[in-house]
């Protein structure tokens, strides 16, 4: 697989934006909206749905919204401290752009092409933005970020940004932003290899091993094996094995409970939290 820059990286709480993508499709219908109205006795808040004037448009109450920031202090405050607590969105810096202009951008990204085949893109998905932006070549990335300055994110108790790339016109409405399907396929393989990482530098003093990024994307890699696919009980998984010293599936307390026994890895693992006291 070729390796590519990220395109990203952390960063502190952003202290400004000129823009949000909210999802509405969070969220029961009508819920976010409510939110949102709920802000504008504090003045008008203005916003574009990226579905509107698509096949989708119909749709546009579970799609997701573009908001003008720009004089909402207190509304990117809250709005903010929400993406702190649910993936709903991601903010956008782009100082010299109007809202219309990068409606008419973001919208053209929400149907790509991938390998010649519409397929909707939810780019703004905090838990798809990092890895998306993982696999893109740069020029997609300059594409796909366009007139704007940065993204940021919130995942994994951190926010993100993108690296600044240098602004791209609105493209042509005769050719849509593309993907291959192999990039599609690494994207799957991005998502692990960054929870990997953050779970690396969460208990990077307490992993048994020199390399703590390499062991914690095998024990994550086997607990997907074992059939744990929630990233907590993955977490649980990992937490376990620095318990444990080593590599869970060679410990001796996991190859007890698993001889001769019909339980599930789940169970065994709930087993050993027991044993552990964790």
């Amino acid at each position: 697989m070729t390796m590519r820059e990220p395109g990203f990286n952390t960063s502190s709480e952003p202290e400004e934006a000129d823009f949000a993508l909210l999802d509405l499709a969070q969220k029961d219908e009508n819920q976010l909206l409510s939110w949102l109205y709920q802000h504008f006795d504090r003045g008008e808040i203005t916003w574009e749905s990226l579905y509107q004037g698509t096949e989708l448009a119909d749709l546009w109450k579970s799609g997701p919204i573009l908001i003008d920031l720009r004089d909402q202090t207190d509304f990117c405050e809250s709005l903010i401290q929400r993406y702190q607590r649910e993936p709903l969105g991601m903010l956008i810096t782009a100082p010299s752009v109007i809202l219309a202009d990068l409606a008419v951008h973001l919208r053209s990204l929400t149907t790509v092409s991938v390998d010649g085949k519409p397929t909707l893109l939810r780019y703004y998905d905090p838990r798809s933005t990092g890895p998306l932006l993982k696999v893109l070549e740069p020029g997609q990335k300059a594409r796909l970020i366009g007139p704007a300055r940065q993204w940021h994110w919130y995942r994994y108790g951190k926010w993100w940004q993108s690296l600044e790339v240098q602004a791209e016109p609105a493209p042509e409405q005769s050719a849509p932003f593309a993907i291959t399907g192999a990039q599609v396929k690494e994207m799957d393989d991005a998502r692990v290899r960054q929870f990997a990482t953050v779970l690396a530098d969460n208990y990077r003093v307490h992993i048994p091993a020199e390399d703590a990024e390499q062991f914690a994307l095998n024990e994550v890699l086997k607990a997907q094996q074992a059939g744990i696919n929630l990233q907590a009980d993955q977490d649980r998984w990992l937490r376990m094995a620095i318990r444990l010293k080593g590599p869970l599936l060679d410990s001796p307390d996991w190859k007890q409970l698993a001889e001769n026994s019909n339980r599930t890895a789940a169970q065994i693992l709930s087993q050993l939290e027991c044993e552990q006291g964790l």
